[in-house]
């Protein structure tokens, strides 16, 4: 399995979003609401409950990584939480709702796309990597198809668990 880094948007981000209810660079309006349904927070990557606050803004899916943006929706807890930690390997939260793995070389390069629908990613993760053009993979709902979080490959973290 590769050493791999899971990234999930940066708490000073999130705590930007939360002081101004502004998405990052753009300035547009965050939206705060009473969850109704079950969405990822994208900073703790665990599952925003319905009856919880939760906050809708615009992030740029490829911040930190490339140049040319493509910004989207993506939900944040309005509450203060725990950045999810690197190492951890693929949450668990995230691990039975259906997700598109899409891989990219740098230059946002589009490389290879695999959906899962079983749970079981690390198969699909590791097959993505062995191909040497890919830098790092990008972590989408399916069924909405808005990010959730990238995977980069790192030589210091550890092997995704096995599930």
């Amino acid at each position: 399995m590769q050493n791999v880094r899971i990234v999930a948007i940066e708490t000073q981000i999130a705590q930007q979003v939360r002081a101004t209810l502004k998405s990052p660079v753009y300035g547009f309006p965050a939206h705060l609401e009473i969850a109704e349904d079950e969405a990822p927070c994208r900073h703790c990557l665990r599952t925003i409950a319905p009856g919880e606050r939760r906050i809708l803004f615009t992030y740029d899916r490829f911040t930190g990584k490339e140049s040319l943006p493509q910004p989207g929706p993506v939900y944040i807890h309005a509450e203060g939480c725990q950045r999810y930690a690197e190492a951890d390997g693929f949450p668990q939260d995230l691990r039975n709702s259906p997700r598109t793995v899409e891989a990219y070389a740098c230059g946002r390069k589009f490389q290879a796309q695999e959906h899962v629908t079983d749970g079981r990613f690390e198969p699909i993760i590791e097959k993505l990597f062995t191909n040497p053009n890919v830098d790092y993979l990008q972590i989408n709902s399916t069924t909405a198809g808005c990010f959730t979080f990238r995977i980069d490959r790192s030589e210091m973290a550890g092997n995704l668990p096995k599930s």
